[in-house]
């Protein structure tokens, strides 16, 4: 039927003496209002299902009230909602509650106003074609069956205008919104309408909303967040239609999540955030950072992910040829949210279940793990073959691969010695064949002859504008590591190795002072390696049984590379052209932990920890002594009586590492250096690749120009390091290449102070033939 037949049909109904009501079934909100329209007149009376006389807030309506008047009231009633209420208890009960409509009396006149029931009618006059007459199908397009979600009270949708306030309100939203999805805000769920022919979700928690809102939600585990941190997300998305839009404008490009580590500290406080950037990084992942993914597969909570960036490394092996690139990803992200301490913590005690592997593990961000690592090289040292060992540490602690860095002293018992020395410091033990080298030198003291005084050695230091810095106790174990560092730093290093006078104490050694101290730059003292070696501050106190391992290394490594920065800060300002460094003695680690003493007596106590001893008219002097004037020395491990036992480092005896000391004079190399190679007879620099001749008799030999004034300058060719002599204006000489005999293109490395200056520089060498000696 079409609206005007069907208003038609209405009307003659109303004018009937009719005790029977009248179905009048339309397809969508404008027939329904149409029909409305046109009958609201004062005889006639409008009943909705959800009128409060009939229903509750948040209940289903009671039809039979409604029921109750149609039968006894004399009046035109006009009744709609009905079957938009009775849709959620599905087709059974609709279709029942239809046939007791079609077969009540009434008092007066009903037209009951049903809502899309076109295919349950039909069945019903299919079984009864009397009722065909009572029936009638207002013909019409359908509007859209909305989807209704049931939300708990406080849940915004982002649509609020397809919000209705309990269940009340359903069937007349059903019945006048356009809504193709509406949010019932009710105390009922879905499972209480199992037979409902709408489509019903429940949202009884912003989770869940923001799994209808997003699809992408449904990834995340709802244990991901608590209510707070899901109802924060749902607020944000009435700004934000995904979470693709809420995380770009509150995190960052999700195609960049792994940048945005590096705000993670200052971050810290916002817990939001914080959470937020963690669902962000479940959905989106860290860009090509692999082992920042891996984390986060592991990881349930913002708390969780910090852990799993810790804990994930201990999945892989060590052996793994992605090992590597895994752990320096996992080390540059660790210190971007600065190693919180617990994880650290937790993460130090079972790393250690790895065994010896534990190692390779670790990183030197935290102060915890630099000492686990010593505690480490103490246990497992001898399982790694030596090089393994130093491989392993130039990953995990690369500047305590620098200190072990050798340092090419010109002589190879010192160069043995120093290697050995270092090696066995930090693995902290004493192997038999050094000990047998240091008892041969302590009756040998070789170096006498080797080293020269340092007495001998400072008239010649030009103190113009320089700055020196007395570095009390810093022997020339530090060398390795004092290059490396200058290295880096872009600064070169001059180092004379000498020796000081015995015994190896402060008080005698301190002839410098006058002649490097001057009244624009007067020496300053550093003392703080001198004071954690010898009176254990900064609290290394080896006197506790746990405490016996030497991470006060860590701390002197600290605070030499403090120094180097702070006159690299003062060479580029212009405060000075020059520093240098120079020490009183050295100090011996290895003759603390020698577990073997022998403690010499003498008729007066020993003093420096029994390393020295004044001397007595009735002693005699042992063979491992040294005559040092006043004083007996020990040059080995032993131990004069009458002395408390150091517990870090000790001096004042005549060992190697005690009594050789280093003049370090440090300059800054400008970037803008220019360097070129020549022959040696050549009066200018000039363009294209020098050539120089050699022959039997001729040895090959080269001269160096630099832009600039350089220290300590040496070439490296095919292999070879010689040494180039200064002369006039810039220039140096390398006389006597006997290994390069050759003719063909060398390349040549310049270094100055231990730094390149210039490398890959093209050299040819030819053989001078007889007729070429004629020309000449």
């Amino acid at each position: 039927m079409t609206i005007q037949e069907v208003i038609k049909k209405i009307d003659r109904y109303l004018k009937k003496d009719n005790v029977e009501p009248l179905i009048v079934d339309v397809q969508n909100k404008a027939d329904l209002e149409a029909i409305m329209l046109h009958y609201q007149l004062p005889q006639n009376v409008f009943l909705c299902a959800s009128d409060a006389t009939f229903c509750k807030p948040d209940e289903f309506p009671v039809i039979p009230n409604i029921l109750e008047r149609l039968a006894h009231e004399n009046t035109n009633f006009f009744v709609s909602e009905i079957t938009s209420f009775l849709k959620l208890k599905g087709e059974k009960a609709l279709v029942q509650e239809l046939k007791e409509l079609l077969s009540m009396s009434t008092e007066g006149h009903a037209v009951i106003l049903t809502f899309q029931c076109v295919e349950y009618l039909h069945t019903l006059i299919k079984n009864d074609r009397r009722l065909d007459s009572r029936i009638c199908v207002l013909e019409g397009i359908p509007s859209a069956r909305p989807k209704l979600i049931f939300t708990a009270e406080g849940i915004q949708p982002t649509d609020a205008s397809a919000l209705v306030k309990g269940l009340r309100g359903m069937a007349k939203a059903v019945e006048s919104a356009a809504a193709e999805i509406l949010y019932i805000e009710t105390a009922k769920s879905k499972d209480q309408y199992p037979f409902s022919l709408y489509t019903i979700s429940d949202l009884k928690n912003p989770y869940e909303v923001l799994c209808h809102l997003d699809a992408m939600t449904s990834v995340l585990p709802e244990s991901y967040g608590d209510e707070e941190n899901w109802q924060y997300a749902l607020t944000e998305f009435r700004k934000y239609s995904s979470w693709q839009q809420l995380i770009s404008a509150q995190i960052g490009s999700v195609n960049n999540l792994d940048i945005v580590i590096s705000t993670y500290k200052q971050k810290a406080s916002n817990k939001k955030w914080l959470w937020l950037y963690f669902i962000g990084l479940k959905l989106f992942h860290a860009g090509n950072n692999s082992y920042f993914n891996k984390a986060i597969e592991t990881a349930t909570s913002p708390s969780g992910l910090i852990h799993s960036l810790y804990r994930t490394i201990l999945e892989e092996d060590p052996t793994d040829k992605d090992f590597i690139s895994q752990y320096r990803q996992r080390k540059d992200l660790l210190n971007s949210i600065e190693n919180p301490l617990d994880e650290v913590s937790g993460f130090c005690k079972i790393v250690q279940s790895k065994g010896k592997y534990a190692l390779c593990y670790l990183t030197d961000n935290t102060l915890q793990e630099k000492e686990l690592i010593f505690k480490l090289l103490d246990r497992y040292s001898e399982d790694f073959g030596r090089a393994e060992l130093l491989d392993i540490l130039e990953r995990i602690y690369p500047d305590l691969r620098a200190y072990l860095t050798a340092y090419h002293f010109k002589s190879e018992l010192l160069d043995n010695y120093f290697q050995e020395y270092k090696y066995q410091k930090v693995v902290n033990k004493i192997f038999p064949d050094f000990m047998t080298l240091v008892e041969k030198q302590a009756v040998d003291r070789d170096y006498n002859r080797i080293l020269p005084p340092r007495s001998s050695v400072i008239e010649g230091i030009d103190v113009t504008d320089t700055q020196t810095y007395f570095t009390d106790a810093m022997g020339v174990e530090y060398l390795g590591y004092i290059m490396s560092r200058c290295h880096a730093l872009k600064l070169m290093a001059k180092v004379t190795v000498c020796r000081c006078e015995l015994p190896s104490i402060t008080s005698r050694n301190k002839e410098f002072w006058d002649v490097l101290s001057t009244d624009r730059f007067p020496i300053i003292s550093v003392d703080k390696i001198d004071k954690i070696k010898h009176h254990g501050e900064e609290g290394y106190d080896y006197s506790r049984e746990d405490r016996k391992l030497p991470i006060h290394l860590i701390r002197e490594l600290e605070l030499i590379d403090e120094l180097l920065k702070k006159i690299k800060t003062n060479l580029t300002n212009g405060d000075y052209q020059k520093a240098i460094l120079i020490a009183d003695h050295g100090a011996s680690r290895l003759a603390v932990i020698h577990g073997t003493e022998n403690l010499w007596e003498m008729q007066l106590s020993g003093k420096h920890s029994g390393r020295c001893c004044p001397k007595s008219e009735v002693d005699e002097r042992p063979d491992s002594a040294t005559d040092a004037e006043d004083f007996w020395a020990l040059a080995n491990y032993d131990r004069f009586k009458g002395s408390r036992k150091a517990n870090v480092e000790v001096h004042g005896g005549a060992t190697l590492e005690e009594v050789t000391v280093p003049i370090i004079e440090i300059s800054y190399l400008n970037d803008a250096v220019e360097v070129k190679i020549m022959p040696i007879d050549s009066t200018a620099t000039f363009t294209g690749i020098p050539e120089i001749f050699v022959s039997f008799r001729k040895k090959a030999a080269i001269k160096v120009f630099s832009t600039e004034k350089l220290v300590d300058v040496s070439v490296v060719i095919d292999g070879h390091t010689y040494e180039a002599k200064p002369t006039a204006d810039n220039f140096y000489v390398v006389e006597e290449m006997t290994e390069i005999r050759r003719a063909k293109t060398y390349s040549v490395d310049v270094f100055a102070g231990g730094m390149p200056v210039a490398t890959g520089l093209p050299l040819r060498v030819k053989k001078e033939s007889g007729s070429e000696k004629n020309i000449l």
